[in-house]
């Protein structure tokens, strides 16, 4: 596993304060990704895949967080902040090559470099239903960005807007809180970008689509009045639609390029603690 420091994250909305007074948090962790990317042709035939795992290596990362907290007198309370997070880490490799007689998937296998970068600005509202059980519901928006290095001479970036709803719930017991919450994030105008090389400039793909759904279950401890520690298990389905095709030089012929439909089933562990006032 490679260590990649210095991560901002500003805000996860699921690692919430103990809402008893309006105020401000920062918070850290540490991240660890485990990542499994495959892609299809029209037959849903897999074409190639990226996988990272505990055994193989993680993705890993940094988040620092940042938010406000509005507490109404009803007890019901309002968040408002921001995230940035970047994983960094290698993924194993599987496919084909192409323009050559390996060109089934598994006859090529390699190590890959990954970075991903999303960051988001959300707002949640959690309404006190009974005692410490809380409903949360909130909306947000985001800008996810994934640097996929193939090799030295292929490296693609796949980048999307995205609106981001959600709802959950979580239950408050003396010092300790857990909860669950599901998102959707709608990607807006996706595409994929293979970065240049001797025979091409930047060459860009529409994606037909970029979506992802994201399970998330978060654990913390008040420590102190203005200290909590936290854990938190995420799971993450990605679907990205067929692009357009684009003209592209390959060993000095020009040849039609697309992105296939793909699916990512990714899984985080969070470590931080939380820091009011």
């Amino acid at each position: 596993m490679k260590f990649f420091l210095f991560v901002l994250i500003l805000f996860i909305m699921n690692t919430v304060l103990y809402a008893k007074e309006s105020g401000y948090s920062i918070s850290t962790a540490l991240v660890g990704m485990s990542m499994d990317y495959r892609e299809y042709d029209d037959q849903d035939v897999i074409l190639d895949s990226e996988k990272s795992t505990f055994k193989s290596g993680l993705l890993v990362g940094v988040d620092l967080n940042f938010a406000y907290t509005k507490v109404f007198e009803s007890g019901n309370y309002s968040k408002i902040g921001v995230n940035l997070k970047i994983l960094n880490g290698e993924t194993e490799y599987v496919g084909s090559l192409l323009n050559s007689s390996c060109n089934s998937y598994g006859c090529y296998v390699s190590k890959s470099q990954n970075s991903i970068f999303d960051t988001d600005l959300k707002y949640k509202y959690s309404h006190i239903i009974k005692n410490a059980f809380s409903l949360n519901y909130g909306i947000g928006v985001g800008y996810r960005s994934w640097k996929r290095e193939l090799s030295v001479t292929q490296i693609e970036v796949y980048k999307w807007l995205s609106i981001r709803p959600k709802v959950g719930f979580s239950y408050d017991l003396s010092k300790f809180r857990l909860g669950m919450c599901i998102e959707y994030q709608y990607g807006i105008n996706p595409q994929m970008t293979i970065l240049a090389d001797a025979e091409n400039p930047d060459t860009t793909v529409n994606l037909g689509a970029a979506n992802i759904i994201q399970v998330s279950i978060p654990f913390n401890l008040s420590l102190t009045e203005n200290i909590e520690l936290f854990v938190e298990y995420i799971y993450e389905n990605q679907s990205i639609d067929k692009s357009n095709t684009a003209p592209f030089i390959i060993n000095g012929k020009e040849e039609s390029i697309l992105e296939p439909k793909s699916t990512a089933n990714n899984q985080y562990a969070k470590f931080g603690v939380v820091f009011k006032f």
